[in-house]
This record gives C-alpha cells, sequence and structure tokens, in this order.
C-alpha cells in the first residue's frame, strides 16, 4: 500500500471518530438540558407549593386579627367601660334604642321631659348591667336618663351615681363650684340666680366652634351664653311706619319687630348654632319690660315686668348690661361708673331686649356697659343670647381663655 492510500485510510478513520466523539456531544448535551428541564419544573412547584403556604398563613393571620378586632369592639361596646364617660353614652345610646320601641312614651310637646331609670332599660334588654361594666366588682351604681322634646327632635341627658367613686356632674353645679364668691371677681349669687361679675371673670365657653360667654345661671339652672366673637351681623331694632312719628321709625313692641324676625330667622340658620347642638338650647324667659329713659337705680329696675317666652334666641336686658361692675358707685342705669370693673364693657353689645316706655320709636342699646335710647330704625349689633339646658353635664374646662368651659359637640 502506498502512502496515499494510507493517508487516505487514515483521513476516513479520523473523520469516523470524529463523528462518534459529535455523537456523544451531542447525546450529552441532550440529557444534560433535559436534567436541566427537571431541575427547573421542580424550582417551579417548590415555589408554587411554598407560596401557597405563604397564602394560608397570611390568610390566617388576618382570620384571626378581625376576630380580635371584633371581640375587643364587642366587649367595649357590651362589656367593661373605658371610663364613667362610657357608661353615661351607653345611657343615652340605651335610652334611644328603648324609645324607637316605644315612642309613645316620649315626651309630646315642646321643652317637656320624661325620666327612665337604668334598671328599666336594663330589663328591657338594651343595656347589660351596670355591675358588667365596671371594673371594679364591689362598686353599685345607679342612673337615669332624661328626654327633652325640642322642636321635631329630642335631646337625652344621662346621670350615673356609683357612691363614693363617681357621680356625674352637671355644668351649673361645677360653675359654681370652681367659681362662687363674695369678694372680688367671680359667681355671685344675686337673688335667684348666680351671675358673673367683674374685669375678669372665668366665664369663657366653647359652644358650636365659637367662643361664649357665661352670663349667668338662671333661676332654673338654664345657664345664659353671649356670642364673644367681634364679627356679628347688624340690623335695625324695627324699620315699620310709625303713625305717632309719621315716619318709617320703627315701633318698639318686641313681640312684632323686626329684630325678633332675625332672631328667629338666626335660629333656623346654623351659624352660631348648629343643627346637632340646637337640642341643647332651652326657651328662655326673655325679659322685654320697657323702662323709662328717665332712668331707674339698677336694684328697681323690673325689666321682668314683660316675659316672652317663645323663642330660643335672645339679646341681653339693659340690666345684665351693667350688674357685672363691682364698682359700688354704679347704682343708677346711666352712671359711667357701671363701665368699671364689668367685662362686658370690652364688648360692643349692640340692642337689648328692652325698649323705652316714654316714645314708641325707641329702644336701649348697650355700647360695651353704657346704656342709652336710640332710634328702632337704626342700624345696631345684633349679638345672640342663648339659654343651655340645666341638665347638661361637666365635660372639661375652667373657664378661662385658654381652658374654656366645653360644651356641646
Amino acid at each position: 500500500m502506498d502512502n496515499n492510500e494510507e493517508k487516505v485510510e487514515e483521513q476516513e478513520l479520523n473523520e469516523e471518530n470524529s463523528e462518534e466523539i459529535e455523537d456523544e456531544e451531542e447525546k450529552e448535551e441532550q440529557e444534560d438540558q433535559e436534567v436541566f428541564t427537571y431541575k427547573i419544573d421542580n424550582n417551579r412547584n417548590n415555589t408554587s407549593e411554598n407560596g401557597s403556604i405563604l397564602y394560608i398563613i397570611i390568610g390566617l393571620i388576618i382570620l384571626v386579627s378581625i376576630i380580635v378586632v371584633l371581640v375587643i369592639f364587642n366587649n367595649n361596646k357590651h362589656g367593661k367601660v373605658k371610663d364613667y364617660s362610657d357608661m353615661e353614652s351607653r345611657l343615652v345610646e340605651a335610652a334611644k334604642k328603648y324609645y324607637e320601641k316605644k315612642p309613645e312614651e316620649l315626651p309630646k310637646t315642646e321643652d317637656n321631659s320624661v325620666s327612665i331609670d337604668a334598671q328599666k332599660l336594663i330589663e328591657s334588654s338594651v343595656l347589660i348591667p351596670f355591675s358588667e361594666m365596671t371594673k371594679e366588682e364591689d362598686i353599685q351604681c345607679i342612673g337615669n336618663v332624661k328626654t327633652y322634646k325640642i322642636g321635631e327632635d329630642y335631646s337625652y341627658f344621662p346621670f350615673v351615681n356609683c357612691g363614693n367613686t363617681y357621680k356625674s356632674t352637671k355644668l351649673n353645679d361645677k360653675i359654681i363650684e370652681q367659681n362662687n364668691t363674695t369678694t372680688g371677681q367671680g359667681l355671685y349669687k344675686m337673688g335667684t340666680e348666680y351671675v358673673f361679675r367683674g374685669e375678669y371673670p372665668n366665664n369663657y365657653a366653647k359652644f358650636n366652634n365659637s367662643t361664649w360667654r357665661i352670663i349667668k345661671i338662671n333661676e332654673d339652672g338654664t345657664i345664659k351664653l353671649m356670642i364673644n366673637d367681634k364679627k356679628i351681623e347688624k340690623t335695625v331694632w324695627d324699620d315699620r311706619y310709625n303713625s305717632e312719628t309719621s315716619g318709617y321709625t320703627g315701633k318698639n313692641n318686641f313681640r312684632v319687630s323686626r329684630i325678633l324676625e332675625e332672631l328667629n330667622e338666626l335660629y333656623k340658620d346654623t351659624k352660631y348654632v348648629s343643627k346637632e347642638n340646637k337640642v341643647l338650647l332651652v326657651k328662655g324667659n326673655w325679659c322685654i319690660g320697657k323702662m323709662q329713659e328717665s332712668g331707674e337705680y339698677i336694684s328697681n329696675i323690673d325689666v321682668c315686668s314683660d316675659i316672652y317666652n317663645d323663642s330660643y334666641i335672645g339679646l341681653l336686658t339693659i340690666k345684665e348690661a351693667v350688674e357685672p361692675s363691682l364698682d359700688s358707685e354704679c347704682k343708677f342705669i346711666y352712671d359711667n361708673t357701671c363701665t368699671n370693673y364689668n367685662y362686658l364693657e370690652e364688648i360692643e353689645l349692640g340692642w337689648t331686649l328692652n325698649a323705652t316706655s316714654d316714645y314708641s320709636q325707641e329702644a336701649f342699646v348697650a355700647i360695651g356697659a353704657t346704656v342709652s335710647p336710640k332710634n328702632a330704625s337704626a342700624i345696631n349689633i345684633l349679638r345672640p343670647v342663648v339659654n343651655i339646658n340645666s341638665d347638661i353635664l361637666y365635660k372639661s374646662g375652667t373657664g378661662t381663655e385658654s381652658d374654656p368651659y366645653i360644651i356641646g359637640k
């Protein structure tokens, strides 16, 4: 065999070996791909299983959390109270549920009230026993809810008595407790009323998101408030045609006056008293008696000789403008000394409820604590005054400007 033939055979042998090697490599690659694919599939299966377990765990955590929240909510609503004010709130809610079932037991006429004992609410299954509310087992509590009809709505006032541990405090009682005095500025017992007097008494109140001043606690325990805000309406006392003056000078009969119409419109509005706070108001005994322009000693003024009691919003009387003065020389209605030591001197009061008995076209204005007659048709300040229910409870506050008594919502 010559060299050429040997080379050809060697080349063919090499080519066969090369093909076998390539076949083996391809086979190994295929096996590797199969193994890789299998590993990938295994990983996917593991991931899917792990994800399912994770979702189950998360679901269980959420479910347990919801159950815990519901239990806490249920306990707070039906079990132990956080504090005694919570007990008072539960009394109100129970009374509302009771009257929903028995509306015929609600008061029928405006400003009238009915009272329901806590025991009756418990027996009617709208209130759990007090023993189940308090954290201290030995405490014995009693309570009731007083309900008033105010227009088409109703107001509810709770009262709780747990002996020496806790007793609901009415706002009027708290005001008297903190301010009653016989010397210096504070709350003075004057006849059957308690009147704030002095230059800087603690008679600030927060009501309807506005600052008010507590004028007095009336004989029936209601609390008289006057708006303290500077931005205020202006109006005429009356501007009707007066035949005695032959002009549109107005007539000073409060019952048919423009100013009464304006006050009633303010009550319908929500600028000074919101709908939810209107149920806290009562119709006051507004003293609209007339006075001679010659004036009288303050002690002899009887502006309550004529009473108007069909309005929820009114004004101050001329007597209420001057009696806060602590100046001993303030004796006569027109005395300039009545502006001394009188917190109302810093407030532009405007129209009062009272008119003169000398002329049919004049009514009294109080600029600060200075009283004077003006034509009823003149434009002047209208500063609303309201009376708050005597059963409203004390929430907080000391009556200072920075810490006023909190009333309503």
